[in-house]
Order: structure tokens, then C-alpha cells, then sequence
């Protein structure tokens, strides 16, 4: 039976060690704290999860250091000029704007574009900052990029396995770190997950891997899993990107048989009801097609490539 070794290193990380962090964070020194920027346009209820699943909050330009912060990354990208959503909302109570941390817009130096906010046809509940460093309320399910934030500049990576998330362990047969989620997710909302925690859903990549991941059940047994529809089975990343031609491809951009491994379990793949469109890996190791829209436990890897 392989066992999942961990690395002992523990790093700790801040101002005084060359602050090294998650992948896409930086170290804000004139306001003690992390920020990432996340291109890809949110609505702020995304914006806000996706923060959430990385361990800190969707920023808001709360000081003065910070404002000037956010508004320096921006400058260097000119699809920004539009702006980012921030923080401040009013959905607990209408016209009174706070940030996420319970600072009211009163305690915060906000330059409000002209007419605003103007909360226009009683929607716009959320707030943006301009590339001007102006701000203007913004209906929440608009998408915009955005920031999060991580206020602890003394961060722990735990386990050698480059991330902030508790749960990884390191395997030093495959060099990867992995992490089975107990708590289902639909297989999108898995793979962001696994994304903001700074690996992908596991890609299994030889017959020695697939017996690493039938471990990792082992160590979770059914009766530990919460909502999933199946206890047999956990997402892994691929997805059949050709459904007319029933070609499979894994987050790493392979195909399964590049990915160096493609044994299916018995009767698989069998595209049961239509829509197994994603790839799940049975407790036995073998590869499995599943529905991208029910709710399963889910194994997360991060590459170390040492």
C-alpha cells in the first residue's frame, strides 16, 4: 500500500522572509497586507465566494494605502479602466454602504464619481472602483475583476505543498500534493475550488497514481462524505470536450491517453442519461463518466514538480 508522505518544512512567509505566498498574491507592505487580482470578469456574489474559497475577502479600498495599492495594479492594465468591484455593498440595509469587514462608507475616504452613488432603477446595490480611483455603486450581478484580499501577512505553508488551504499532503511517489474534499460539489464549482487554493482537480497521469488516489479513499471512507450523490466516486479533472466525437480532455489541456492513463471502470464510459460529460475516478482507481451537474466529493492536486 503507498502511504502519503508529507514533507516536514514548515515556511513561514511574511515581510521579514521575502513574503512568498499562493500563487497570484502580493505583499502590500504599506498596509500589512495580501492582494490578488483576479482578471476574469464576476458578478460580486462570485467575486465574493471565489475570495471565500481562497481564505480572505473580496477588497475594498478601505484605507489609504490600500486604495493607492489597488489602484497601482491597475494602472499596468489598461482592461481595467472600467473598474473592479470592491467590498462595499448596501444589501443589509438600502443606502447604507459598508465593506465586507463591517466599515461603514462614513470611516472610509471614498471619491464618488459625479451623480453618485445613484442606485438607478433600485438595483445597484454593490460598489466599483475606477482606474480613476473613483468610485460608483454598481448593480451586483454586473461582472467586473476584483481583488481579494488576505489581511495575515505571516502565512504558513504547511506540508511543503505551496498553498495556504489546510488538508494537503504531500505523496513523494508522484511529487504532487492532493486533498479529498469531503463536502460535494458540482463539478464546476469543484474545479474552482480547486483553482483557488492553487492546484486543479487531479489528473491522474499513471496506473502508480491511480493506485495513490484508490489510498486516498481509503483514508475517506463513505460514510465521512457530506451531500455527495454517490460515495463511490470523486471528481478529478477532465472533461469530454468533443461530445460528438467523445474525445476526453483533462485541465492540463491532454488527452487521457497523453495524460498517460485511460482505464475505464467496467461498463465506462457510458454517458448514462446524456450528459456525462465530466470525469470522476472510482474507489478502485479506474476512471469514471459523470454528470457535471450533480454534487460529488472531489480529489484536488497541486503539481510540485520537484
Amino acid at each position: 500500500m503507498f502511504q502519503l508522505i508529507c514533507l516536514c518544512a514548515i515556511i513561514f512567509i511574511g515581510q521579514e522572509t521575502g513574503a512568498v505566498m499562493d500563487p497570484g498574491y502580493e505583499y502590500v507592505e504599506e498596509a500589512n497586507t495580501w492582494l490578488r487580482l483576479h482578471i476574469v470578469p464576476a458578478t460580486w456574489q462570485d467575486a465574493l465566494l471565489r475570495c471565500k474559497a481562497e481564505g480572505g475577502m473580496l477588497a475594498s479600498p478601505s484605507d489609504t494605502a490600500l486604495t493607492k495599492a489597488m489602484l497601482s495594479i491597475m494602472s499596468s492594465n489598461n482592461a481595467l479602466s472600467p473598474g473592479v468591484f470592491t467590498g462595499i455593498h448596501d444589501l443589509i440595509s438600502e443606502g447604507d454602504f459598508m465593506s465586507l469587514d463591517g466599515i461603514p462608507v462614513s470611516d472610509i475616504q471614498l471619491n464618488w464619481a459625479y451623480s453618485e452613488p445613484s442606485d438607478k432603477n433600485e438595483e445597484e446595490n454593490c460598489v466599483r472602483l475606477t482606474s480613476t480611483g473613483q468610485v460608483a455603486d454598481e448593480r451586483c450581478a454586473s461582472k467586473y475583476p476584483y481583488f481579494c484580499r488576505k489581511e495575515n501577512a505571516t502565512m504558513v505553508i504547511d506540508k511543503g505543498c505551496r498553498t495556504t488551504a489546510d488538508g494537503y499532503e504531500y505523496n513523494a511517489i508522484t511529487g504532487s500534493c492532493y486533498k479529498f474534499h469531503r463536502v460535494a460539489q458540482t463539478w464546476h464549482r469543484a474545479a474552482g475550488v480547486c483553482h483557488a487554493e492553487g492546484g486543479h482537480l487531479s489528473v491522474i497521469n499513471s496506473e502508480i497514481e491511480s493506485l495513490v488516489i484508490k489510498t486516498i479513499f481509503e483514508n475517506n471512507p463513505a460514510d465521512t462524505l457530506f451531500g455527495a450523490t454517490h460515495d463511490f466516486i470523486a471528481f478529478i479533472g477532465a472533461w469530454k470536450w468533443n461530445i460528438e466525437d467523445g474525445e476526453w480532455l483533462t485541465v492540463n489541456g491532454q488527452t487521457l491517453d497523453e495524460a498517460g492513463f485511460a482505464e475505464w471502470g467496467d461498463s465506462q464510459p457510458n454517458n448514462l442519461g446524456g450528459d456525462q460529460t465530466v470525469l470522476s475516478v472510482q474507489r478502485g482507481g479506474k476512471l469514471d463518466d459523470r454528470s457535471p451537474h450533480i454534487k460529488e466529493s472531489f480529489i484536488c492536486e497541486i503539481s510540485l514538480g520537484y
